[in-house]
């Protein structure tokens, strides 16, 4: 599971970067069947060839882009079936282990909030005004009840 999770990992690392999510975007609205050359990209994001050429090595390298060599030029598509095993792994991995999380208890979290600060910045947190334990405040503001989060702001 932990190279599975390393794999996710990777993937989601490629795509935090704008440049190579743009690339991904652009790669992604071509009609199936076409494909863009690098001089098009660099074009389209306003970058240079040399740039999107290293962004496309990482993507290619993952399996996310495949090359398809059209006369002197190499051109650039979506490997759609690595993406929906990407897809897969990310529901198959991160699906379970949200099922697997406790239920927040709202309840819970009302009562840790101050409620007796009329001008209290987390308003969310006050369904009526009735004033708090010493506990509470001590659990919602932590040990040094004296100072509320509220007056911080």
């Amino acid at each position: 599971m932990m190279n599975q999770l390393n794999e996710l990992a990777q993937f989601y690392k490629a795509l935090g970067d704008e440049t190579r999510l743009r690339l991904v975007q652009l790669l992604a609205q071509q009609k199936p069947g076409h494909a863009r050359c690098v001089g098009s990209l660099a074009k389209a994001l306003g970058t240079t060839a040399s740039n999107v050429s290293q962004h496309l090595k990482l993507l290619k390298d993952l399996g996310l882009v495949e090359p398809s060599r059209r006369g002197y030029r190499i051109h650039y598509y979506l490997n759609q079936d690595r993406i929906a095993e990407y897809d897969h792994l990310r529901a198959e991995l991160l699906n379970k282990t949200i099922t697997t999380l406790e239920p927040i208890d709202e309840l819970e979290e009302i009562n840790m909030s101050c409620k007796q600060d009329p001008n209290c910045k987390h308003p969310e947190r006050k369904p009526n005004n009735e004033n708090c334990t010493s506990e509470q405040i001590e659990k919602c503001h932590g040990e040094n009840a004296e100072q509320h989060c509220c007056e911080n702001q």
